[in-house]
């Protein structure tokens, strides 16, 4: 026999499938995990359970619910979660949703507001926010924009792609100087002094004269407009208008201008008129509102003009600011689901593949100038793709896979890598349903998929790390959202649970991980938290009647505690206590590999015993560790603590000898039974190594 020591420096890697676990070869097996329920990875190597899920709320009568994040201001603290059930908006501030009437009264009603999405429609709605106002798209309902003008004043109204900026009134032509019979037509638009949007033209109007002779002139005058900046003449030349001018005066003189034809007056356009018409999707580019893909026209893309993002009205011909119109093209049926807004270009995502819009010779994209060059052919599902620094993330058409979507200036071109390949147990048979990336602390994108499952991956490109966890719950993940508030990107959730025999829906968010002291540990489920004087009795727990939960009062573990009247009663008061529902975080290495050992060869196959293991933990307390599920043993840990103080967290290394089982994989795995923290740094087990 001999006796060796490995160890794992970090578990960056995270999930391998079972399909992988003879790939020593691969560089992630070497930081790589078997087993990772409820478990965070940190993008510099550790792993540590997740934070528990803070009670939020109940979706309205129960029903499924959407949230989009409205992200205003979060220096300010004003962002909002927008929660979509049927035909109602509700908004939640910083973990607690708006409600009318008096603050101190119990029973406010909460603040809605009526939409048009109904349980089929919300799960398709796309949103794109800038300040104030939030622009939604879905393919059965028109553009609507949702405007908070306060808290208790949002306004969803269809969007109105009419030219707002009207034209000059009592228009008239008149002869400055000279006569002749030849008839010239005018007609006089009006530039809005703060949008810059251009007003249809006004009525045409003529008068004789003949302009060839020198000296004649005609006189062109009108109403001042309180919200024009300037007014836009234009001529009639063979049945055409062209431009003739511009002035900021109420009155413009003609002395046989030659009207420029290739710069003609503003025509209403409306690509969105009606049911088929309306956009799958929207985003901005280069200052413009895009909104692409119609039933009727899948494939089309249409922008805005320049920085009047209700307006698609264009010229003919086109002027550079005007709206821009453009199809995809595809050697198959293909369907726009997203745009982004990239620094090379506007990258398009469809089910026939992946595209870079931009202009052309890297000019500003203009109606004359789109280039459209297909990047790959993979295709991409309805769920809005994520961006995480200068990368794209998407979901594939099909078989739940994520790619990452960035510029190869090797290539010059945009492409990426699957991101699920190590962890496919995770995805198969499944569709992503709904994701989100929140940055900090821990870059993390939740995913939550169509049977209800939570996959986690860690993401942080620059570094090359990414890999996958499992985050688990006593329900069904139905969706997610992040939004900033504070110093941390909040992840929200909504929840199916079964709560006292009947099926209820919570929306939850993710309590932080930031602690000085076990007392302030949150590790619970639907979760709630007091501090305050001394108490043994704790209300406010109605959303889990009939339902058994866990305790840390002051620091100390209270189990099996039953909620009977919306409260629960401790045997000792305490003044700071959270209490939930209890999950178990599990880390599980993959099995043993120690490379080519001399005079050995591979470990794998071979019988193996875990004599000792050595683990580098942080901040962490009440720990279960052994060589698998059926011989953990707990870490006795407590030693200087006063009587009745809770234990102190540990930082350092603790060493712990297994029961020094055979087997084939030795294994290590380190639980979490009890509403406390666990990191893990590294893991050092002594292995013994039979023949």
């Amino acid at each position: 026999m001999s006796v060796l020591r490995n160890m794992q420096p970090a578990f960056v890697g995270g999930l391998l499938s079972s399909t992988l676990w003879s790939r020593v070869d691969l560089s992630k097996y070497a930081t790589g995990l078997k087993r990772a329920d409820n478990i965070l990875l940190h993008a510099h190597g550790g792993a540590s359970n997740r934070p528990g899920l803070v009670f939020v709320d109940e979706t309205r009568i129960n029903g499924k619910a959407r949230l989009l994040p409205f992200d205003f201001d979060v220096g300010s603290d004003q962002t909002y979660i927008l929660v979509f059930t049927h035909q109602k908006l509700r908004i939640i501030r910083s973990g607690s949703p708006i409600k009318s009437g008096n603050v101190g009264d119990s029973n406010r009603p909460y603040y809605e507001v009526d939409t048009p999405y109904g349980d089929a429609d919300i799960d398709q709605l796309v949103m794109v926010q800038e300040k104030d106002i939030a622009y939604i798209s879905h393919r059965n309902h028109p553009p609507h924009k949702l405007s908070r003008y306060g808290d208790l004043d949002w306004r969803l109204e269809e969007m109105d792609f009419s030219i707002k900026m009207t034209a000059p009134t009592d228009v008239a032509a008149s002869v400055q100087s000279g006569s002749g019979s030849t008839s010239y037509s005018y007609k006089v638009s009006a530039v809005h002094k703060s949008t810059k949007e251009e007003s249809l033209p006004s009525v045409s109007v003529s008068i004789s004269n003949d302009l060839t002779t020198a000296g004649h002139k005609n006189k062109i005058s009108w109403t001042a407009h309180s919200d024009a900046s300037k007014y836009v003449v234009y001529k009639e030349d063979n049945g055409l208008y062209g431009l003739a001018g511009t002035t900021t005066a109420t009155s413009f003189i003609d002395e046989n201008i030659t009207a420029d034809l290739s710069d003609a007056p503003q025509e209403v356009v409306n690509p969105f008129d009606g049911a088929g018409n309306y956009p799958g999707a929207v985003g901005f580019f280069e200052q413009r509102l895009t909104l692409p893909s119609t039933n009727n026209n899948p494939s089309a893309i249409d922008l805005s003009q320049s920085a009047n993002y209700e307006n698609f009205s264009s010229a003919s011909p086109a002027k550079a600011s005007d709206a821009i119109a453009f199809r995809i093209p595809s050697s198959r049926r293909n369907e726009i689901n997203s745009v982004v807004s990239m620094p090379r270009g506007l990258a398009v995502f469809g089910t026939a593949g992946e595209w870079v819009v931009k202009g052309s010779s890297d000019d500003h994209l203009t109606p004359s100038n789109p280039l459209v060059r297909q990047q790959s052919y993979y295709g991409s599902s309805r769920v809005q793709p994520i961006i995480c620094g200068k990368t794209i993330l998407y979901a594939v058409a099909r078989g739940g896979v994520v790619r990452d979507f960035n510029y190869d200036f090797s290539s010059d071109s945009y492409g990426g890598a699957d991101l699920t390949v190590l962890a496919r147990h995770l995805f198969e048979g499944k569709e992503i349903k709904s994701w989100a990336y929140a940055q900090a602390p821990h870059s993390i994108v939740p995913v939550v998929l169509d049977d209800g499952a939570c996959a986690v991956m860690t993401y942080m490109k620059e570094h090359e790390v990414w890999g996958w966890t499992e985050f688990k719950t006593k329900g069904q993940f139905e969706d997610v959202c992040v939004i900033a508030e504070g110093n941390e990107d909040v992840v929200y959730f909504v929840i199916k649970r079964v709560i006292g025999g009947q099926e209820k829906r919570f929306i939850e968010k993710m309590h932080t991980r930031v602690f000085e002291d076990s007392k302030q540990c949150f590790f619970v489920d639907s979760g709630l938290s007091y501090s305050g004087s001394p108490v043994d009795s704790l209300s406010g727990l109605t959303h889990l009647e009939g339902e058994t939960v866990v305790a840390l009062a002051d620091g100390n573990v209270v189990r099996d505690l039953s909620v009977s009247g919306g409260q629960i009663t401790l045997p000792i008061k305490a003044s700071i206590i959270h209490v939930g529902l209890s999950y178990e975080a599990v880390l599980q290495t993959l099995d043993l590999d120690l490379g080519t050992v001399q005079g050995l060869g591979t470990v794998q196959g071979r019988q193996k015993a875990i004599g000792s293991i050595s683990v580098r933990l942080n901040q962490s307390r009440g720990l279960w560790i052994g060589p698998d599920e059926d011989n953990l043993h707990e870490w006795k840990q407590r030693s200087t603590e006063d009587w009745n103080e809770p234990t102190d967290l540990f930082t350092g290394i603790m060493q712990f000898n297994p029961s020094g089982r055979w087997s084939q994989g030795a294994t290590t795995i380190i639980k979490q039974k009890d509403p406390l923290p666990m990191s893990v740094l590294s893991i050092m087990p002594e292995i013994v190594i039979g023949g």
